[in-house]
């Protein structure tokens, strides 16, 4: 049932709420557990008191842009979590110092063990509110129990191993490994260039190269690989080449591919010209068409310093934007999309990721913490999105890319195609 924004005011006295709930949102790129594993948070606590200094979150606090509103990290505790009413979130495990060298003699795989246990202990402490989800279908069965959903993810293919010949097929056992262990999706890059792929925005070492840009052999018979096991393979940080590649094989395989926190570049370019390294973030126009045409979605980072191009009155770069500036924003890629004339309805190729907790350089106004998520739904409201829409964006379009992504595998739990829009399957969330 679609429920348009005038019926929704006159069936509920709190639209936002019911419709927030109704839409199950699922964060596609959330970094607050990581965060919080290499600080010593306690992340169901929610006071932000780190217990251990992590050097990689020093560097990133120290050289990353900052805004003015909640710059860098601390945005999503436990406690606003629950509070912002997400249905769930992909949490990836990340190999930070590896983006700054490869050796195989510090064999990054542990970033992946430690992190997956991590998760799995702040679920077995949740009280009950959340569950580990392997698949759409154990997500949709965790919303239909009111419970919030934690799902693996990785950032950067250099978590699974050193580049070079030495730990290629090693590498490739460990993509089996991981689809095992549960993780939805594998972003190609991160920081760096590996013996796979190119990456796109600021490389810790521009210095390496592979030939035409995109993917080396190695790199397509890893996609290949990572595909047949039914991972969803994450573009956000690979070059504008590796994209089109990535995208080339899906197309071939019929399997989506999709960007967990992205943005669109001309976009934000608008009519400015001037250069800027930050503009890199974002995909170019042949790339968001690739993603679109292989049935896959694009999640609109809740960065506003990827999301504009704008400088203030003292000349330094406008970081800050509002949510109804970010709204704006998924309208404009959804026009954009519909112009390329390559499908029926651009809403099912948007997504809801908003890297937080990832040392970006603020959030928009009007949030101070994911406590504040249905701020963001009452925008869409406001904005006159019907309920189908914010379904869509908020859950509905990354589990059916997941699903579709899984299905190829053979498992029969990625089969399941059950409605999560319908209203009478809503039941409310354990909040205690």
């Amino acid at each position: 049932m679609v429920l348009s924004v005038s019926a929704c005011r006159s069936l509920y006295p709190e639209p936002h709420k019911t419709i927030h709930e109704m839409a199950y949102p699922i964060d596609t790129h959330l970094d607050s557990l990581y965060l919080a594993r290499v600080s010593g948070y306690d992340f169901w606590k929610g006071d932000w008191k780190a217990t251990r200094t992590s050097p990689a979150i020093a560097l990133i606090k120290a050289i990353t842009p900052k805004g003015i509103n909640k710059p860098l990290c601390d945005h999503v505790s436990g406690p606003d979590f629950i509070a912002g009413g997400y249905g769930g979130a992909c949490f990836s495990a990340h190999a930070l110092w590896e983006n700054l060298f490869s050796d195989p003699f510090f064999d990054p795989w542990k970033n992946w063990l430690d992190h997956a246990a991590y998760v799995r202990q702040i679920v077995e402490t949740s009280s009950g509110r959340m569950r580990l989800t392997a698949t759409p279908a154990a997500v949709r069965q965790a919303k239909a129990e009111g419970l919030r959903s934690a799902i693996l993810s990785v950032e950067g293919a250099h978590v699974l191993g050193a580049t070079g010949k030495a730990t290629q097929d090693l590498r490739l056992k460990r993509l089996t490994d991981i689809a095992k262990d549960g993780a939805a999706y594998l972003t190609l890059n991160h920081f760096c260039t590996t013996d796979i792929s190119e990456a796109g925005y600021a490389p810790t070492n521009p210095w390496r190269k592979i030939a035409g840009g995109g993917l080396s052999a190695y790199g397509r018979h890893f996609v290949e690989t990572a595909m047949e096991a039914g991972l969803l393979i994450d573009v956000s940080h690979t070059s504008s080449q590796g994209i089109l590649d990535t995208a080339a094989i899906a197309l071939k395989r019929g399997v989506p591919v999709f960007a967990s926190h992205a943005a669109s570049r001309s976009i934000t370019a608008g009519t400015q010209t001037s250069a800027s390294r930050h503009l890199d973030r974002g995909l170019n126009d042949a790339a968001i068409r690739a993603i679109v045409e292989t049935g896959g979605t694009i999640s609109v980072i809740l960065s506003p310093y990827f999301l504009k191009h704008a400088t203030l009155a003292n000349g330094k770069p406008d970081r800050d934007a509002d949510l109804v500036f970010v709204i704006r924003y998924y309208e404009k890629l959804a026009e954009l999309i519909d112009g390329m004339g390559i499908t029926d309805d651009p809403w099912k190729h948007l997504t809801f990721g908003s890297d937080f907790d990832g040392g970006i350089s603020s959030i928009p106004t009007g949030m101070t913490s994911g406590a504040d998520l249905p701020k963001l739904t009452e925008a869409m409201l406001d904005a006159g999105w019907p309920s189908e829409r914010i379904i869509d964006v908020y859950s509905e379009n990354f589990l059916r890319v997941w699903q579709a992504a899984q299905a190829k595998t053979g498992d029969p739990s990625a089969q399941n195609t059950a409605s999560m829009t319908a209203p009478a399957a809503i039941m409310p969330m354990a909040s205690q």
